[in-house]
């Protein structure tokens, strides 16, 4: 897990947006997400007791540190963030425009309760939300993206600190170690070839066997097969064809640049595309999707 700066996610978002002109709109739509995010973990710095406060054997047994995501973050600070997304959202995607002046008219007029919201996405359940989205009469993820969007960088610091206390290394499911989320991608790394899993939501990194499939844990002793774009080695989609389910790998060995993996999620959608048109499903989770 690591803490990247503005300066280098602006340096990692040209160099995407100039291999993937088609996507520079959406691209540059989450760089100013990220941004936001990034200066979130400047100003609310994660609470360094938690270190003390966490048992480092637990992840040795079946189950997440954080089962049920129950991190103790600040929801006041989560909500700060929440006005700063919606900023962005607002200048910078006309899809979200309207659905977020409708959110932020409810939260004024008290309608709906966004502190509760906040605290369903921290803890990966959304009845509340559901109810005020029927409510509302518009799609669930509006609110889901933006509700995610302002408690991850708080999740990210208080698992950035947490990781630092713990030995997830018997750790080898397909799920967090932290907060039990599906990963986003994986990634080779080191001269070894080490494969390493990324949360789709707290960030944290952990191994993983490279001959099993991280979600059915099948194991084949010649490796799963994977495809790639020709012309473009530092990223291929590793499949699975016990349980139909691919997840897109970085080659951090073969270049690439400081890894975002919301970027690189993103300008690789034409991998997903593939993937499926080969009937596979994707087993990772997207950017913000609650599991």
């Amino acid at each position: 897990m690591k803490q990247r700066s503005s300066e280098v996610l602006n340096q990692r978002l040209e160099a995407l947006v100039m291999a993937r002109p088609t996507h520079k709109d959406v691209l540059e739509f989450y760089g100013a997400v990220m941004t936001v995010q990034l200066e979130a973990r400047e100003r609310f710095p994660g609470k360094t007791a938690l270190a003390h406060d966490v048992s480092g054997d637990r992840t040795t047994r079946a189950f997440p540190l954080f089962e049920g995501r129950d991190m103790p973050i600040s929801l006041e600070a989560a909500r700060t963030i929440f006005d700063s997304v919606c900023d962005v959202a607002k200048a910078e995607n006309e899809t979200l425009r309207k659905g977020v002046h409708r959110i932020l008219e409810a939260v004024r007029d008290e309608k709906i309760d966004i502190v509760r919201i906040l605290e369903e996405m921290i803890r990966g359940e959304g009845p509340y939300t559901d109810e005020q989205c029927e409510s509302l009469h518009m799609s669930r993820d509006i609110l889901v993206f933006l509700g995610r969007a302002s408690v991850q960088p708080l999740v990210q610091e208080t698992a950035l600190i947490v990781s630092q206390g713990i030995d997830a290394g018997g750790w080898t499911k397909g799920i967090c170690p932290i907060c039990g989320s599906l990963p986003i991608l994986s990634e080779l790394t080191g001269d070894e070839g080490r494969r390493m899993l990324i949360c789709s939501f707290c960030g944290y990194e952990w191994s993983v066997p490279r001959l099993a499939c991280p979600f059915c844990e099948e194991v084949k002793h010649e490796g799963h097969p994977y495809f790639f774009v020709e012309g473009d080695e530092t990223v291929r989609v590793d499949v699975c064809d016990d349980c139909k389910r691919y997840i897109k790998t970085l080659d951090t060995r073969k270049g690439g640049g400081a890894v975002f993996p919301l970027l690189e999620d993103v300008a690789t959608l034409h991998l997903d595309m593939l993937a499926q048109e080969k009937g596979y499903e994707r087993g990772s989770a997207q950017y913000l999707e609650l599991i």
